[in-house]
């Protein structure tokens, strides 16, 4: 009786041809890599321009969020406790206001760590940040 198994050394044959082909990059992925790095290494003077534009709009946004950092900053030392309130509005022109001491201190504890969130992001991306 003869055996149709396939032997041991060509299922090792499949699975290694599979892992060689799941391992290697496409040839489009090799390209896009490759024309990445030569931006990299060899920039034009447009592509420098380009990146120097986008880096002023990231600096623009963290000087935005350090100067609404500072605001509430100076708001909530300010505060006595007995005069906020909370207003807000939608495109309609509808207003809701709430002026309870303990709404506008977890309004602002929100609103505090938020911002603190975005200032830390932006100012990982100014670092990070190649021109």
């Amino acid at each position: 009786m003869s055996s149709t198994k396939s032997s041991p050394a060509k299922a090792s044959e499949k699975a290694t041809e599979k892992e060689v082909a799941n391992n290697n990059p496409t040839e489009s992925a090799k390209k896009i890599s490759t024309s990445r790095v030569d931006e990299i290494l060899n920039p034009t003077a447009d592509g420098r321009i380009k990146k120097l534009e986008n880096f002023k709009m990231l600096a623009d946004k963290h000087r935005f969020l350090i100067a609404k950092q500072d605001q509430l900053e100076k708001f909530i030392i300010s505060s006595d406790g007995t005069k906020e309130k909370v207003l807000l509005k939608n495109a309609s022109g509808f207003e809701f206001e709430v002026s309870a001491s303990q709404v506008v201190e977890k309004v602002l504890y929100v609103i505090q760590e938020e911002l603190k969130t975005f200032v830390s992001i932006s100012e990982t991306e100014v670092l990070e940040y190649s021109i």
